[in-house]
């Protein structure tokens, strides 16, 4: 671990499908480039499928156990990817909203125009059970990882507030059941009630919510941004015009998140999709079948990424330890 004075936090952000398969291999790349192993991150916050991956890392399922899943080389599958993820177009969803009462904070001025109107996309019909039985599987169901501070970014419904479960003083759920809520994608998968509150997709006010990692005793923070991106290609398609929107207001989001880390004095290594990642995302983050071309995509173009990311911050971001097999 990296010492106190330099707590490291891994921040993995919202990304659908393709976001979870590029955060998997540039994670693979980052932990080779720095000799660390992302289990041993300080603090982990996850975000929708970002908050997946956490999860894993968080019950000490290795990254390079991730890269064989992704690859199909397990014969135990960690993470089932034709199964677990549901087909390229989500169920019909129900005729009420997911959210009403998101729409009516905005009208209030309490949340972000874009977060009411999310609270009004039909209720999803997905089964995110697979996910919850695999995280069971993992950690004692009804329990929360062994990590010390694991953090699944949800939105409370009713509020409209963004809740770091897992983090000291947040209501307390079993860890399934919150990254479950951080899936629970307006429109395509159902919020998740427990204990009387109703969570949402916590990307539909941040994709990462890195901000809240200001106030503590991080010191250094490395982001996974798949949604957000500074290579956007002008869209050329309504569907592509759709995605290229969604995608600048994400890494707004997250311009403005890291500008307030870095005036905290935390020390920040953005990384996010490139050019080449983006043509293999295409339009459709939540497609199986673009799965394997994005980690492949992103297996290689991470490798200057990442060393791009780490270039600025020879002695921030030092060699830890061996990963771990």
């Amino acid at each position: 671990m990296a010492d106190v004075k330099h707590k490291r936090a891994l921040v993995l952000g919202c990304g659908g499908v393709a976001g979870a398969a590029w955060t998997i291999a540039t994670l693979a790349e980052l932990e080779r480039q720095l000799g660390w192993d992302a289990r041993d991150a300080d603090v982990l916050v996850g975000t929708s499928s970002g908050a997946v991956v956490a999860a894993l890392l968080a019950a000490r399922v290795s990254v390079k156990r991730m890269v064989k899943s992704q690859l199909g080389e397990l014969a135990d599958d960690c993470w089932n990817h034709d199964r677990d993820y549901g087909g390229s177009r989500a169920p019909k969803p129900e005729l009420r909203p997911t959210a009403p009462g998101l729409f009516l904070h905005a009208l209030r001025r309490r949340v972000d125009p874009v977060t009411g109107v999310a609270g009004l996309l039909p209720r999803g019909r997905a089964d995110t059970g697979p996910i919850q039985r695999m995280i069971d599987q993992l950690v004692p169901a009804g329990e929360w990882a062994p990590h010390p501070a694991a953090w699944m970014m949800v939105v409370d419904a009713r509020t409209g507030q963004r809740v770091a479960l897992g983090r000291a003083g947040a209501p307390r759920v079993p860890l399934s059941l919150a990254v479950c809520a951080s899936y629970a994608i307006p429109a395509w998968c159902p919020p998740v009630t427990v204990n009387g509150a109703t969570y949402l997709d916590g990307g539909i006010i941040s994709p990462t919510s890195a901000d809240l990692l200001i106030d503590t005793d991080v010191r250094e923070a490395i982001v996974l941004a798949p949604m957000a991106s500074r290579e956007i290609d002008p869209p050329r398609a309504r569907g592509s015009r759709a995605a290229a929107w969604l995608r600048r207001r994400m890494t707004s989001i997250v311009n403005r998140e890291v500008r307030a880390l870095e005036q905290a004095g935390i020390r920040v290594a953005r990384l996010e999709p490139c050019a080449e990642d983006l043509a293999a995302f295409g339009s459709n983050l939540m497609s199986p079948r673009r799965r394997r071309r994005v980690f492949d995509t992103a297996a290689n173009s991470a490798k200057e990424a990442v060393s791009d990311a780490l270039l600025g911050f020879p002695h921030a971001f030092s060699r830890s330890e061996r990963v771990a097999p």
